[in-house]
């Protein structure tokens, strides 16, 4: 007999939701999120509240995904009438239809937290869905299961500092669970089970924020805490410790294979490897060979046909709808992952104004046919391989980027590209980034004082120079830094320095990308001890320049680096009146915007204090004016009537434009 299909009813405090999103990504996206709860079972009740004169270009995608849209008049003025009508909804649905079982808030409100609770008492399993950043840790833990935003967007923090974090919490809770289970006799346990257990345990439990599509693939990475065995099509799990001791009762009939060992990095098969993280971490992966080449035909034609008539979100929405009545599956998420491929390799122009969905784009001026725009688009798996300083075979990338070893010229038609763009340089066969250094990007003078200090740190004796070595300093210092930012500092430093020397050495598994993603961490923490323990806000800024000048928007650091833009940019705004002795406290730092220090520090009484923003802004349209733009940008989409914020875009704009052209990072 069939498993009736789970009937799921959706209500999103869209107000709460998208202001985060245009924050953070400039946009609210809500397909991936549809898609992820379709995957659990037919949406029977789909609502969303809001007040939509204000969201009015969210409400085509919103009504394509069936939405019925509550309009909530003068939100401001009225917070709490948006929360009170959607909880009121949410009741009258538990009570009135009973076949209704799962319901899904979507929000960070910890006003929720309430209804949940009620829910809850009404038999419904909770499902609920919010930003990290924002989502208050009462509503979390009031739910059944909670999903952060952040992961179904494709933004995982899987690569971030904080996500490093929680993998080590992850594994402590899967510690912690079957200790539990053990202690009352209960393992071996069903991995469906510890799935369930883990989660009462703790909400925010998802193998999907650790990059793992399913629950046994997680545990399968963690084997060396836990032993899985397979028994009556069951997949069982006892802690590795006590697997002598509990593993007895049960005979496995087929114990799951363990991991292989990861190839050498020198070998093929090692580079295809490291070649396919790269290629999955460009989001490439999204869509097959023959897919990705149409969509990116198509938007050639579309913008060679209009230029400047489309934004980015409207060709993707036209695109999606034209696929659509053809028949084609292809989610706007997909869509936007290949434009990804072109943006950055800089395919696109956007006139005088910053880049944005927003934004009429055009083709690059020297994009002058379809093959160019699309082999500039493919060139950037390319790039992203010297990048990470590995060697390159022209053979495993053709493999991999268009499905056929034998296409190693083409792969050689892209290497020679990037390197009359001046992206890359030959030499003796190889290909590496331009600099004269072994450490290239070193030679950018932003970063010279950071590479003296890591070339002239000395190492405790008897450390292992691996790049192993280096990832569990690191993780260690993840862990120290929300309670030692000195400690941390260290430990990132000896990370950098020992994987300065496995790069240096051309050891196995070390590359270049993860060096600079340690340099970037190190440039973090460091401006966070001098500006928060030591009080030195002008020594600071060396650190601050150095981490964005690094963390660049079209470079793969980015999103490794996501959560850390926000309150980086917002501390270094501020240090320009802590430097000044100036009292900056009622800017509520710890939960400010970037454009709201902006707006305090150009409105500032104290004129001192405004040329130090200025002058802190200057530098940093020097080595990262992709992150003003930003700003500026979301200004004027989120502030359009406050001439205060405005006065804040109009001067970060002025000192964009009289800024000299930026030394890129390659």
């Amino acid at each position: 007999m069939d498993r009736p299909i789970e009937q799921i009813a959706v209500f999103i405090d869209f107000e709460n939701i998208a202001r985060w999103a245009e924050e953070v990504f400039l946009d609210f996206e809500l397909t991936p999120v549809i898609e992820h709860l379709q995957s659990r079972g037919a949406l029977v009740i789909k609502r969303a509240y809001g007040d939509w004169s204000r969201f009015a270009h969210y409400r085509d995608e919103m009504m394509d995904n069936a939405f019925d849209l509550i309009q909530m008049y003068s939100v401001r003025a009225g917070k709490n009438r948006a929360d009170i009508r959607m909880a009121m909804d949410a009741l009258e649905t538990a009570m009135t239809r009973p076949h209704i079982r799962t319901f899904v808030i979507i929000s960070g409100d910890s006003d929720f937290g309430a209804l949940v609770s009620k829910l809850r008492e009404y038999g419904k399993y909770t499902l609920g869905i919010g930003p990290r950043q924002i989502t208050h840790r009462l509503l979390v833990k009031s739910c059944d299961e909670f999903i952060y935003l952040e992961t179904l967007l494709d933004e995982s923090a899987m690569v971030s500092e904080q996500a490093a974090t929680d993998r080590e919490a992850g594994r402590i809770l899967l510690r912690k669970t079957l200790r539990a289970l053990g202690q009352r006799g209960e393992t071996p346990v069903e991995a469906a089970r510890l799935r369930q257990t883990m989660l009462s345990m703790d909400p925010t439990f998802n193998e999907a924020s650790f990059g793992f599509r399913q629950f046994k693939d997680w545990l399968a990475a963690n084997e060396d805490l836990v032993s899985l065995r397979e028994q009556d099509l069951r997949l069982y799990v006892v802690l590795r410790e006590a697997q002598e001791r509990e593993i007895k009762p049960l005979t496995a009939k087929s114990p799951v294979p363990p991991a292989t060992p990861a190839p050498l990095a020198d070998s093929p098969t090692g580079l295809a490897r490291q070649y396919r993280q790269i290629f999955s971490r460009l989001k490439m992966a999204a869509a097959d060979f023959s897919t990705r080449r149409d969509v990116l035909r198509d938007i050639y034609r579309e913008l060679s046909d209009h230029p400047g008539e489309y934004t980015t979100d409207s060709l993707l929405e036209t695109l999606r709808e034209r696929y659509e009545q053809q028949g084609f599956g292809r989610s706007k998420t997909m869509l936007r992952h290949i434009w990804q491929m072109g943006f950055r390799q800089r395919a696109f122009g956007y006139g005088d104004q910053p880049a944005s969905v927003r934004t009429p784009v055009w083709l690059a001026p020297d994009i002058d046919s379809e093959s160019a725009f699309v082999r500039r688009a493919e060139s950037g798996f390319v790039y992203a391989i010297i990048h990470a300083g590995l060697e390159v075979n022209l053979e495993e990338l053709a493999a991999i980027l268009v499905n056929d070893a034998d296409q190693a010229d083409y792969i050689q038609t892209l290497l020679n590209e990037l390197e009359a763009r001046g992206l890359i340089v030959s030499e003796n066969g190889h290909y590496r980034l331009p600099g004269h250094s072994a450490i290239p990007f070193c030679d950018h003078p932003a970063l010279r004082p950071i590479c003296r200090e890591i070339e002239q740190v000395q190492l405790p004796e008897n450390v292992t120079i691996s790049p192993e070595k280096a990832f569990t300093l690191a993780k260690r210092a993840m862990i120290q830094r929300s309670q030692d930012f000195s400690a941390s500092a260290r430990s990132y430093l000896y990370a950098c320095r020992i994987q300065w020397e496995a790069v240096i050495n051309r050891m196995q598994g070390a590359n270049l990308e993860d060096l600079r993603w340690l340099i970037a961490s190190y440039a973090s923490v460091r401006a966070g001890e001098l500006s928060q323990v030591d009080k030195d806000y002008a020594q600071s800024r060396t650190y601050y320049l150095a981490f964005f000048l690094l963390v660049q928007e079209d470079d793969p650091l980015w999103s490794r680096m996501r959560g850390l833009i926000n309150p980086m940019l917002v501390y270094y705004w501020a240090n320009a009146g802590r430097e000044l002795g100036v009292d900056v406290s009622s800017w509520n730092l710890s939960a400010a915007l970037p454009a709201q220090v902006a707006m305090h520090a150009v409105t500032h009484k104290h004129a001192e204090l405004v040329e130090g923003w200025r002058k802190r802004t200057r530098e940093l349209a020097e080595v990262n004016p992709g992150v003003l733009k930003r700003v500026v940008e979301q200004i004027r989409h989120n502030y359009p009537d406050q001439p205060a914020y405005l006065l804040a875009a109009d001067a970060i704009q002025r000192i964009l434009e009289e800024a000299k052209q930026p030394v890129l990072l390659s």
